[in-house]
């Protein structure tokens, strides 16, 4: 099954897309709940033009990633499915529920406001999608722009309040008088839940009578003179401006580890331009151990796409922005060193390792590659002098014989 796995990857990255699909279908047949295969699946077939098995294989491998709780995975696919069809208000939601899930509440507000400034959505589809995020939503600020209530009834809700009243007598009269107190609350509040409000006025009295210092009769006093009153609500121009002013103040959790790991997927499967995006994203954000990462990354996508004197290029531009420094450079100097002596550039080799034996002696195999760049140095000023030797004794030859012939 890994083979297989690893045909497909291949096939992805060398383009042969029908390879690909081939390789992918035989994991799913014998394995159909494998999310990765899906992916693969699907964008074997969207390169092959058959948007409605890509759309279907993407939806499989979305769901199947949310229920392994693989977030990163699940947003890579629900992207790539709202890129494909943008105006499925679904795959916006998706796409928005795992924004919560990963905690990066700034790009979940952002696209709920760009939501929200669609006209391609109504205004009850929009409110109807909006819903179904209700329990994902922990953000108070958010939640009260949205109005949001939390799904579910409360315990008071469920009760049945004639029926809890005779039982909080019961407990009251039997001496039990806290576990009273508490049934009466809950009864107060169960008869606000029906709009009955005057009998819960009747019962906060007797309550008041009952226990006349309880800290929570002010507190129930309050619930009652504020229900019915009707709240002030924001329009939805109100609610995109709040939304916006709140989306300033966010963040994204653990931002520079998940975009990293977003993009080592899209790059796994041959999706560079999108890896890209992604590194270039996190590249934006403030130093983290993982911008490091993403550097020796970006540069392999570069190889993979036969581009060497890219990743070269990309690796020297990091390390001349002086944003890292010391210790934290030797991974890239390391990736450099190992394209210089890929490209036969021993010189530059030799000088990287030693850069970065320098800061870091245990890295890696940094103190054996030193010995085989300067091995690999002195082989090459070996061949080139005796390249030299030749060309030398080519010329002697050559000025020997156009002698002879002005002799002649």
């Amino acid at each position: 099954m890994n083979g297989e796995f690893e045909s497909g990857i291949v096939a992805l990255k060398e383009k042969d897309y029908e390879k690909a699909r081939e390789s992918f279908s035989v994991i799913i047949e014998q394995k159909p709940e494998n999310a990765d295969a899906h992916l693969g699946l699907s964008f074997a077939f969207a390169e092959l033009g058959n948007i409605a098995d890509a759309e279907k294989h993407l939806k499989a491998s979305f769901g199947l990633f949310e229920a392994q709780r693989k977030f990163s995975e699940a947003y890579v696919t629900a992207k790539t499915l709202l890129e494909m069809k943008p105006k499925i208000v679904k795959y916006t939601f998706d796409v928005l529920r795992v924004y919560l899930k990963l905690n990066f509440m700034k790009s979940f507000t952002e696209l709920l406001v760009a939501t929200m400034e669609s006209e391609d959505i109504s205004e009850d589809v929009f409110i109807e999608n909006l819903s179904s995020l209700a329990h994902f939503i922990k953000n108070s600020e958010i939640k009260e722009v949205l109005s949001l209530k939390k799904s579910g009834l409360k315990e008071e809700e469920k009760l049945n309040p004639f029926e809890n009243l005779e039982l909080a007598n019961l407990l009251f009269e039997i001496g039990s008088t806290d576990e009273a107190k508490t049934e009466y609350y809950k009864t107060a509040r169960a008869f606000l839940s029906r709009d009955l409000k005057d009998k819960a006025q009747e019962l906060f009295v007797k309550i008041k009578e009952l226990y006349p210092d309880d800290g929570e009769l002010n507190e129930l006093k309050d619930e009652i003179d504020a229900f019915g009153q009707k709240e002030e609500t924001l329009d939805l121009g109100d609610r995109k401006a709040k939304l916006t002013e709140i989306a300033a103040r966010l963040g994204n959790e653990n931002e520079a580890r998940v975009r990293y790991s977003i993009a080592v997927i899209l790059k796994e499967y041959g999706r560079y331009d999108q890896a890209e995006e992604q590194l270039e994203i996190l590249f934006q954000l403030p130093k983290a151990p993982e911008k490091i990462k993403a550097h020796v990354l970006l540069s392999q996508i570069y190889l993979d796409s036969k581009d060497s004197a890219a990743a070269v290029k990309a690796l020297k531009k990091v390390i001349d922005a002086g944003e890292f420094e010391g210790s934290e450079l030797v991974p890239i100097q390391y990736k450099l060193g190992a394209l210089y002596e890929q490209t036969k550039q021993y010189t530059e080799a030799l000088d990287i390792f030693e850069r970065a034996l320098e800061e870091d002696a245990d890295y890696l195999d940094v103190m054996d590659r030193v010995k085989n760049a300067k091995e690999l140095l002195r082989k090459q000023e070996e061949e080139a002098e005796k390249e030299a030797e030749r060309e030398a004794e080519k010329e002697k030859v050559v000025a020997e014989a156009a002698s002879v012939t002005e002799e002649t």
